[in-house]
């Protein structure tokens, strides 16, 4: 029997002690057949501490795999900072620190499942980790989605299962999570029945799998030719590109591509994926049909810019932000997105709310709040929007997207201004508020 699946103690009651006299466990984030991970801190910050129960040898050589992997340097790899051996009521533990992740695919696809675009945008880095592994001479071995991470803004594999192996296993492990991704189907078979779920999947999904498991006698794809493939997608090239082999077909769909920079992932993206993986307000319309999914609801669009006739005959509203908001009208089905609600509403000419489908609002808890900085000329146009570090990366894309169609009063010398636009997003409705400055 495994020593770890024997010797699994009350991780919960592990709290408040301080492993290897130096971490100190916060709090349990969660236990598998192998071990817990708790939130620790560390010198830097915020850090994740995994425990596995081992005993002597089998406690040495994961101490020395964790320590191969913590020379291991890739943008889109997690960081292993410590590891060591300790002992807790009579179990003794191998531990190995890493850096904190906010969020894994798993926790998002357990909730819904991914758009094609988040899906494709997951793909990208997890594709350039293998490739980073694989030209080392090493292998993942464990990817799942529990294993796709969020670290801030960016999506990054585990390294704690890094190790010698077989690389054409991780591309069919990656097969598989692109399929969990897309349908929430916890298992993907890897035998004759996997051919009739590969041919299931849309474009360009099936594509990817049939050429990373090779199937229909295609030569495989190598972690490499993957991540050059997505690439050469995301950069919508021209009708002369070249693919990874020349074999294989050109990239399909061009808009496709560039509609998969526009969508936003955690895990995962992670995902991004990364910003796939960190937060879960995300387009939540399935890629791939499923027997019992029903039919997505419509966008909800937004308001045209009044008239200038109808600004003279109902002039906006002036509410200052900590003010109760002025309630508007709603249909049977679900509340229209508010106008803006401004503390200079005299400064606006015209503003566009960003498109947010209904089930996107359902993913909210509460309220989600992104910060749009926006450059204005002197005519009142927005020249340039970016947007402020924090909050979903998803709706700060549909909102930097509004925020570069709106119109702002003329100013009467040359020097061009800075607005802040806030949008506060709940499940029911928006609000935006335009400020001159923002705390950070």
């Amino acid at each position: 029997m495994n020593v770890a699946a024997e010797m699994q103690p009350d991780w919960k009651n592990w709290e408040g002690e301080i492993a290897g006299g130096e971490f100190p466990l916060e709090q349990f984030l969660g236990a598998g057949e192998q071990g817990a991970v708790f939130r620790s801190r560390i010198p830097s910050g915020e850090g994740a501490i995994k425990l596995v129960p081992a005993r002597d040898n089998q406690a040495q050589r994961l101490v020395d795999q964790w320590n191969r992997a913590r020379t291991l340097d890739h943008p889109h790899l997690i960081r292993i900072l410590e590891t060591g051996t300790w002992a807790k009521a009579n179990i003794s533990v191998a531990y190995v620190v890493m850096e904190y992740a906010d969020e894994n695919l798993g926790e998002v696809i357990a909730e819904r499942p991914l758009s094609a675009g988040e899906t494709l945008e997951m793909l990208q880095p997890v594709a350039e980790a293998l490739a980073f592994l694989h030209r080392q001479g090493l292998v993942h071995g464990s990817l799942k989605p529990s294993n796709i991470l969020a670290v801030k803004d960016t999506l990054k594999i585990s390294s704690d299962a890094v190790s010698s192996g077989d690389q054409a296993g991780d591309l069919q492990d990656l097969v598989a999570l692109m399929v969990q991704a897309l349908t929430q189907q916890p298992t993907f078979a890897k035998n004759g029945s996997a051919r009739t779920v590969i041919d299931g999947l849309p474009e360009p999904f099936r594509e990817i799998a049939q050429n990373c498991t090779g199937q229909g006698g295609r030569v495989p794809w190598s972690a490499a030719e993957l991540a050059s493939w997505l690439q050469t997608r995301g950069e919508a090239p021209s009708a002369g590109a070249a693919t990874p082999r020349a074999s294989q077909p050109q990239p399909g769909n061009p808009r496709l591509a560039r509609n998969a920079i526009v969508l936003a992932l955690i895990l995962v993206a992670v995902i991004t994926v990364g910003s796939l993986l960190r937060n879960r307000t995300v387009d939540p319309v399935s890629a791939v049909p499923q027997p019992s999914a029903k039919t997505s609801e419509p966008p909800v669009a937004s308001a045209p810019p009044p008239s200038p006739e109808a600004k003279k005959a109902e002039p906006p509203a002036v509410v200052i932000p900590d003010t109760k908001p002025i309630d508007s009208p709603a249909p049977a089905r679900e509340r229209q997105p508010r106008r803006v609600v401004s503390d200079s509403p005299e400064q606006v000419v015209s503003q566009v709310l960003p498109d947010i489908t209904a089930k996107a609002r359902r993913t909210v808890r509460g309220k989600a709040t992104v910060v749009v900085k926006v450059a204005v000329d002197p005519s009142g146009n927005v020249t340039d929007a970016s947007l402020e570090r924090g909050g979903s990366r998803y709706f700060g894309k549909l909102a930097v997207d509004a925020a570069r169609k709106w119109r702002f009063v003329a100013a009467n010398g040359d020097t061009p201004r800075e607005w802040f636009l806030r949008f506060d997003i709940t499940p029911r409705d928006t609000k935006v508020f335009v400020e001159k400055s923002v705390e950070r």
